[in-house]
């Protein structure tokens, strides 16, 4: 099962933690950087930390340099929402 978080705020640390706990219990988790939660991706903890799961940001609103972080536009947005069985969203 996959579950996507879309994080759009500054303090994520609580959505991180439910990540990883999704991720222990067997959950494929993708989480996608909107707005001021893209701040996050420019941290090299947060990547660190966030191994685990497939990282996205929207490329019209930022294009991460780093190759852990794939930056994608609205059409696989949603190709992304329809392979998710849950959704979460951290605004």
């Amino acid at each position: 099962m996959k579950t996507l978080l879309i994080i759009s705020r500054a303090h994520a640390e609580t959505a991180f933690r439910l990540a990883a706990e999704m991720h222990l219990e067997g959950s494929q988790v993708a989480i996608l950087f909107t707005g001021r939660g893209t701040h996050h991706i420019s941290q090299s903890e947060t990547i660190t930390k966030l191994r685990y799961a497939e990282l996205y940001t929207i490329e019209d609103e930022y294009d991460s340099p780093l190759e852990e972080v794939q930056a994608i536009n609205y059409e696989s947005f949603i190709k992304l929402l329809e392979e998710s069985e849950r959704t979460f969203s951290w605004i």
